[in-house]
């Protein structure tokens, strides 16, 4: 189901029991209407002038878009694509999350 409206979709998001329960207790059908709220919701946040914050946001649609794709059994491409694009809205949200930025960070905790 695609939804034509954000503030909707939010709403229906907060009342769906994704947001009510723990990921393991959701029922197959409960899974599959979330993964097309969230769809809808991503679909829908679509904006040429997005903040750090919006890439924030945009990475957590991604990030369980691509756990609900891999539980309700979508093409491994698609969930990867989901993770993908959520690392990357974390890159343009100012989070570092490179080889470089670890190493940097964990020698200055071995010199303390």
């Amino acid at each position: 189901m695609l939804y034509s409206d954000f503030k909707e979709a939010v709403i229906l998001l907060m009342q769906h029991p994704v947001m009510l329960k723990p990921f393991c207790s959701l029922s197959d059908g409960e899974k599959e209407s979330a993964y097309d709220l969230l769809s809808s919701l991503a679909d829908l946040s679509v904006c040429e002038n997005y903040t750090l914050v919006d890439y924030l946001q945009l990475s957590r649609l991604n990030f369980m878009l691509g756990r609900l794709a891999q539980e309700i059994c979508l093409e491994p491409e698609k969930v990867i694509g989901y993770y993908n694009d959520g690392y990357e809205c974390l890159q343009k949200s100012g989070i570092d999350l490179s080889l470089n930025k670890w190493s940097e960070l964990v020698s200055l905790r071995m010199s303390e």
